[in-house]
């Protein structure tokens, strides 16, 4: 998987989400439907039991509570779905993390960071941000600014100040957080 492509960061978050709600969403239908059930067994015993000028009343209340706690009930599955898919996202995206700062560790990390610096002309620029590990990436020529909070990647700052380049893999990591939260559309079923 590629860290910095949104799409598949976006379809990734939302197969492992969708799959890990599933059983919770399957397990309160199927309380939904017991109850649907219930309701209407004590729908059919009133009818039998009461007048027939009576039942019409006794029929609107009961059909009114039956809706009114299918409500709750409905509100309370949207509401327990939408908190499971909230903190599957921040799990996921927390493991996520974990895998980065696992990357960076790796040989990999110094040839994304030197493919991603080849990508600009580095006579444009004159001051690069980076994490105090990445000390012994940064060609000569650059001006060097320690940034703790750059786990991975770099900022670059041209000469003039009129142009920034952000190639971090939390600023990715962001944009692919927002991007899900945008296109997922969990959040308007």
């Amino acid at each position: 998987m590629k860290f910095n492509n949104p799409e598949e960061l976006s379809l990734y978050f939302k197969k492992s989400i969708e799959r890990e709600s599933k059983a919770e969403i399957d397990e309160l239908t199927k309380e939904i439907s017991g109850m649907t059930e219930e309701a209407r067994k004590l729908f059919q015993k009133e009818l039998e039991e009461e007048k027939l000028d009576i039942l019409a009343a006794k029929a609107r209340d009961i059909f009114k509570q039956y809706q009114e706690d299918l409500s709750v009930k409905q509100r309370t599955l949207d509401l327990l779905v939408m908190e499971k898919r909230m903190h599957l996202i921040d799990e996921l995206f927390l493991e996520l993390r974990k895998r980065i700062e696992a990357f960076r560790l790796t040989k990999d990390y110094h040839k994304w960071f030197q493919k991603k610096l080849s990508r600009y002309n580095i006579k444009d620029f004159e001051t690069i941000e980076i994490n105090e590990m990445d000390k012994f990436l940064v060609p000569s020529g650059l001006d060097i600014i320690m940034n703790p909070q750059i786990k991975a990647g770099f900022i670059l700052h041209s000469k003039n100040l009129s142009a920034v380049v952000v190639e971090t893999i939390s600023s990715n990591l962001e944009e692919a957080r927002k991007h899900f939260y945008q296109e997922a559309n969990w959040f308007s079923e």
